[in-house]
């Protein structure tokens, strides 16, 4: 008996003794400048995987509760980290400073910046917190990684400059704009992306800027397909509220010389088999509703419903004088194959001056209300329209075109 407690102190010894032993080994490898030169070449070519671009490191120190690492790029671009290391946690609590000036390399942008802020966490758990000066503006961020993956994202902007945002877009504008607002999201990393976003703009000046097709369009699908094209499940619940004051700063997304002001209330939800976007605006000093469905990421069904609007800020909308005053109240409904659309006008004014400058009609001042729907097909348009006023009475039912339908209405206007 006395034997074989004597072997299994021994064997314990032993295996205390390799512990030991492996622990040393670790720590050499791992906590000292042996150790660090040996990772020194692993960590650069993970890094110059993560980033896509070549890096090499300046400064690489790992101790068992401290790390400072500092690398740079071939343009120049430099990051530094430095700060507590938990041997015990694996966890991080450091700061970190970017100067990302130079284009290229971690630049990928092309936007001078400089940023700094701190991590904290490990690899299943990862916040990153900061601020950098873009646009003259300022923008604070919070991260939170999932594995290295972006999972929640809450971004504050103040005061950036907008006229900067569109230069460096390559799209002329002229205004004093400037951009405040916050974005919340969450679920990135598993494409069950909910949050809200806010948007407010302030312009103090605003001239029209020749608009510029860039030959480019936009496709909504490619948003949420792979690089074969292939639509990746997805589930959105979001939230967007937006204030312009000017909406000609939109001229050159829009195509269209716009003008005016409009506050916009939007929800987007569903997922990859069934998108359903819901909007409500005062635009044009309106009470507007619209509604638009996705099939499969492709529109299915739209619907608009705009209540009380102004008939001169609707003209000005589009940077057109107003010829009438009045209440223009417009409802459509589109399945893609049948569309289906009720305008009516009341309390109609018309303004002789503007008529006759903007559209050769000279007419005396007049009062009036209109009535027009259009039932339309890929193949065909049926209008009916009512045009009664103190000077006629007008009405039309006929299958024809748009141009037509509007020259039979002006001929039997005095």
């Amino acid at each position: 008996m006395k034997t074989a407690f004597i072997r299994v102190g021994r064997y314990g010894l032993k295996i205390t003794l390799a512990a030991l032993g492996l622990g040393a080994v670790l720590y050499l490898l791992l906590f000292t400048s042996l150790g660090n030169s040996v990772f020194k070449p692993l960590i650069e070519k993970n890094l110059t995987t993560v980033f896509n671009t070549p890096i090499r490191i300046d400064t690489f120190a790992l101790t068992h509760n401290a790390l400072t690492i500092q690398f740079h790029d071939t343009v120049g671009n430099s990051v530094n980290v430095q700060g507590q290391f938990s041997l015990i946690t694996l966890n991080l609590h450091a700061l970190y400073h970017a100067k990302i000036v130079q284009n290229g390399g971690l630049n990928t942008f092309g936007l001078p910046l400089k940023t700094s802020g701190s991590l904290n966490g490990g690899y299943g758990l990862m916040r990153v917190q900061g601020s950098v000066n873009l646009f003259n503006g300022d923008i604070l961020y919070h991260l939170k990684l999932n594995h290295l993956r972006l999972c929640d994202l809450h971004v504050f902007i103040k005061n950036i400059d907008y006229q900067s945002l569109m230069k460096w877009l390559e799209y002329p504008h002229q205004s004093s704009t400037v951009l405040t607002g916050e974005m919340d999201l969450h679920g990135i990393n598993r494409r069950d992306v909910q949050g809200n976003v806010t948007l407010r703009t302030h312009t103090q000046n605003f001239s029209p800027s020749e608009l510029v097709d860039d030959n480019s369009s936009f496709d909504f699908l490619s948003l949420f397909t792979d690089d074969q094209g292939k639509i990746q499940p997805f589930h959105l619940n979001l939230t967007l509220n937006a204030s312009v004051d000017e909406l000609g700063i939109l001229e050159q997304f829009a195509m269209l010389p716009l003008r005016g002001s409009a506050n916009l209330n939007t929800t987007i939800q569903g997922d990859q088999e069934r998108l359903v976007l819901d909007a409500k605006s005062n635009l044009a000093r309106s009470s507007s509703h619209a509604r638009v469905h996705w099939k499969r990421l492709r529109p299915s069904y739209i619907y608009v419903d705009m209540k009380h609007a102004d008939a001169a800020a609707l003209f000005w909308l589009f940077s057109l004088p107003s010829p009438i005053e009045g209440e223009v109240n417009l409802n459509a409904e589109s399945t893609i194959t049948k569309t289906t659309i009720n305008l009516s006008l009341s309390r109609g004014l018309t303004h002789p001056d503007i008529l006759k400058r903007q559209y050769r009609l000279t007419q005396p001042q007049t009062r009036f209300s209109t009535n027009i729907s259009a039932q339309a097909t890929p193949k065909m348009i049926h209008y009916q329209a009512l045009f009664k006023s103190d000077l006629a009475r007008t009405q039309i039912n006929n299958t024809t075109t748009h141009e037509g339908m509007l020259h039979d209405l002006l001929k039997a206007i005095p």
